[in-house]
This record gives structure tokens, C-alpha cells and sequence, in this order.
């Protein structure tokens, strides 16, 4: 019998040993990990520290039972019941959920780091709680129906709650997927010039709820996310900040065609050596006659603006030269 309850007490103090000795090894594991720009190795060692210190304890700790029950067996029911099981299984759940959210926490939270917008990582960690909640209670139903426990209250009071808060919160939900939508297909950026139901500027915020927008007026306007992904919406930044300006200019049928097209020309060659810094070279400029109508033909000059915001300054600049090109030309602009 003391021998037996001897060995009881060697397994409680291997469990601490070995419980340590796994701690120090997963604390040193994690300063060499933070060493490498891999995070395959942040993720195992977050991952695997805490339960396997926890395993190393609980795996003697079941030896040091069977011994002490040997010495005293009234206590031999625990060894019978389930309380041995359920404790092992909220262990277990406890691994499960711990080595969820450490995969959350470093293969999430890296790829939220190539994003500009702080939304990503505020999804990360909701998912983090979510998933850590769904796991623990996911458990503790089973550890109940162990012990012969109804569930089924339990089960559809949580769909029933569940349900509840999903229709109170409908907008909110709805404007937070909305923002996830926006973070993972990137219709636009933070920087982006968009152009979202007749609202024209630049994206300063994507938030889980809205998203800012300051326009060319200086106003910042503000769009619920469920509005955006639901609208028709155009980005100037991409492919390429480029954008094209296009100046109608239309003279009388008795103007001399090629005469039109040289002046023009000459006019675009100009621009871009007097605005170079707002003006590309490529695509080069072009000059078409797009169009005829009864009393005036009509040609086209067309350039590229560096980025949007040159817009109006380059077509003031095109139309004071053309203007003043024109007179000096004799050519009429009808």
C-alpha cells in the first residue's frame, strides 16, 4: 500500500519535472523561431508549447490516480465513472483550442501583415474568439452527455440565441462581411482614387463597418461596406494610376484636315516636354478626326495623366494652348 502510494507521489513529481523541462524547451524554441522569417516555426512552437507542457503533466498525473486508487479504494468510482474521461476531454479541448488559435494568431495575422488596412487583422482575432468559443463549447456538451445530460436545451438555446443576436446585429454583420469582401477580393486600397455611386476621391479608411472616403471637395464621405459590394465601383488606380484625357477640339469642313492634325500634334509634342512630371510619354499621344457633324468636324487630342489628380490641370493647360495655337494659326474653332 505505501509503495503504491509512493509511486503515486513519483508520478505527481515526474508530471512537475517533465512539466518544466517542456516549458524551458518550447521558451527556448521560441527565441530561436523569432530568429528566422519563416512563420511555420512561430506557428508549431505557439502551437504545440502549451499542450504538450500541459500532456506532460496530465500523463503521470493518470498513472499517480491508478496508484492512489490501489491505496485507497473507496475512491475507486472515479476510476470507474467518467470524471476521469471528462477531465481528459476538457484537456483535450483545451489543445484543440489553443493550438486553433496559435495557428490563427501567426499564419493569420501574417498575411494581415501585407495588408495597409488594420481591418484584416480585427477579422483575425474576432475569428480567434469565435473559433476558441465554438471548440470549448463543442466540449463541454460532450463532457454533459458523458454524465447522461440532456443536451438538446442547450443546443437549441444556442441556435435560438444565436439567431436572436444574427437579426439584431443584421446591418452590422452585413457591413463587417461586407468589409471582409472588400479585404479579400481588393476592388481598391487605402490610397485608391474610386469613383462609388457618383461619390469621386480618395480611400482613407476600410474599416469593419464603413468605409472613408475623402473627395476632390475635400469632404470625407462615408459608405457602409454592405453599400460597396453591392455597387458598381471604379478604380483609377488600377491597373496603372494612369489616366487617359481626351480634348474634343471641332473647326468648319472648309479647314484644312492635315493642318488641324500637325497643330495638334505639335501642341501634344510640347506638353510633354513642358509637363513632363504630370504628363507620360507612353501611351503617346494621338490625334483622330472622330467625328462629322452638319456644321463641324470634330478631331480628338489624347494624353495620359501621370494620376487622376492632373487631370484638370492638364486639360486646362491642352485647351490654353490650343486656343492660343489656334489663333496664331488662323484656324477657327467652331
Amino acid at each position: 500500500m505505501e509503495t503504491a502510494l509512493l509511486d503515486s507521489f513519483i508520478f505527481i513529481a515526474i508530471g512537475i519535472v517533465a512539466a518544466v523541462i517542456v516549458y524551458l524547451v518550447f521558451v527556448f524554441l521560441k527565441k530561436q523561431a523569432e530568429r528566422t522569417e519563416t512563420k511555420m516555426d512561430d506557428l508549431i512552437v505557439y502551437s504545440l508549447g502549451n499542450p504538450l507542457t500541459i500532456l506532460a503533466f496530465f500523463i503521470p498525473l493518470y498513472f499517480a490516480i491508478q496508484h492512489a486508487i490501489v491505496v485507497y479504494p473507496q475512491y475507486q468510482w472515479i476510476a470507474d465513472s467518467n470524471v476521469l474521461l471528462a477531465l481528459y476531454i476538457l484537456v483535450g479541448t483545451g489543445i484543440i483550442a489553443t493550438f486553433v488559435d496559435g495557428f490563427l494568431r501567426t499564419y493569420g495575422l501574417a498575411l494581415a501583415e501585407t495588408t495597409e488596412t488594420d481591418l484584416d487583422d480585427r477579422i483575425i482575432e474576432i475569428l480567434q474568439k469565435i473559433a476558441k468559443y465554438l471548440i470549448w463549447f463543442t466540449g463541454l456538451l460532450y463532457v454533459l452527455t458523458l454524465f447522461n445530460i440532456n443536451i438538446t436545451p442547450l443546443i437549441a438555446g444556442a441556435g435560438i440565441f444565436g439567431i436572436a443576436i444574427a437579426l439584431a446585429a443584421q446591418d452590422l454583420f452585413s457591413n463587417f462581411f461586407g468589409g471582409a469582401v472588400i479585404i479579400t477580393d481588393q476592388p481598391f486600397k487605402v490610397g485608391d482614387r474610386v469613383l462609388i455611386n457618383d461619390i469621386l476621391g480618395d480611400v482613407t479608411h476600410i474599416g469593419p463597418r464603413s468605409t472613408r472616403i475623402i473627395t476632390l471637395d475635400s469632404d470625407v464621405v462615408t459608405i457602409p461596406n454592405n453599400k460597396i459590394t453591392t455597387s458598381v465601383v471604379r478604380n483609377f488606380s488600377l491597373p496603372s494610376p494612369q489616366v487617359r484625357i481626351q480634348i474634343p477640339v471641332s473647326v468648319a469642313y472648309g479647314t484644312d484636315i492635315a493642318h488641324v492634325k500637325t497643330v495638334l500634334t505639335r501642341i501634344a509634342d510640347d506638353a510633354l516636354k513642358s509637363r513632363s512630371e504630370i504628363i507620360t510619354a507612353e501611351p503617346k499621344p494621338t490625334v483622330y478626326l472622330i467625328k462629322m457633324d452638319k456644321s463641324a468636324i470634330t478631331f480628338e487630342l489624347t494624353m495620359y495623366a501621370s494620376e487622376f489628380k492632373h487631370n484638370s490641370v492638364i486639360k486646362d493647360f491642352l485647351n490654353t494652348r490650343i486656343i492660343e495655337e489656334f489663333r496664331k494659326e488662323g484656324l477657327i474653332i467652331s
